[in-house]
């Protein structure tokens, strides 16, 4: 059989399983066979023991070698044992479980937050923000770097509600609201764009999303300190 890269990428994906034949006639099992990652792995993209190979099945470029592959022997012709199984959307195999029960087992595929940015940002260009805190655009394959956003306003928002986060941790000078039994104040937003300072207790629970302050003139202040469009900003709803 012919040596080459399909071969050698077959094995290691298990489709073909048998015994390579050396040019000294040293016969060696495929289940030997892995991918080379020294910084030779390029001209050698494959290794068997200690020698690596090109994709030719070459252990030396300029010369042959007695430990050249030459043949590939399969046990038996896998293809006429292959079973294609259809895995309908949003499944995968369940191996261990399939393994206990000696069937093919499916299970819901969980959604990852790289296939969400694949699909998300699928035609290359995303929003990020800069080390000095700007926000540029650019065409990226890295999709799922954690600054990356669909739009400039959502960075814009988010670095404001940093802002405001930033202004409530000096104005509130060390003060910690999960060890109180007072009341906690923070800032809301209507639907019609107007900013209030509203309060809860803390054993309310409804400030777990907001930035709270100690005080209601705190919170006054924060205002006055950022200006209202800032606020707005921070205080805008997100993911939609």
């Amino acid at each position: 059989m012919k040596i080459n890269k399909q071969l050698f990428e077959d094995v290691l994906l298990g489709k073909l399983k048998g015994t390579f034949v050396l040019r000294n006639k040293i016969d060696i099992e495929t289940n030997n066979l892995n991918r080379n990652i020294s910084n030779s792995h390029y001209v050698f993209p494959y290794k068997i023991y200690d020698r690596t190979y090109t994709e030719n099945g070459l252990m030396l470029k300029s010369m042959l070698s007695e430990w050249d592959i030459i043949d590939f022997i399969p046990y038996t012709d896998m293809k006429e044992n292959e079973l294609t199984i259809e895995i309908p959307d949003g499944k995968i195999v369940d191996w261990d479980e399939s393994k206990k029960q000696n069937k093919i087992i499916l299970k819901d595929k969980q959604l990852t937050y790289e296939e969400i940015c694949r699909s998300l940002f699928k035609n290359g260009l995303v929003y990020y923000t800069t080390d000095h805190g700007n926000i540029d655009s650019i065409n990226t394959q890295y999709k799922s770097d954690s600054n990356n956003a669909t739009t400039a306003h959502q960075l814009e928002c988010i670095l404001a509600k940093n802002k405001l986060a930033n202004v409530a941790k000096y104005l509130n000078d060390g003060w910690d609201p999960t060890n109180t039994e007072d009341v906690i104040y923070y800032l809301i937003m209507d639907w019609g764009n107007r900013i209030f300072v509203t309060s809860c207790s803390i054993h309310g629970g409804y400030y777990f999303s907001n930035i709270v302050f100690k005080s209601k003139e705190l919170a006054q202040q924060a205002i006055e300190i950022l200006g209202e469009e800032t606020i707005k900003l921070a205080l805008k709803p997100l993911g939609i």
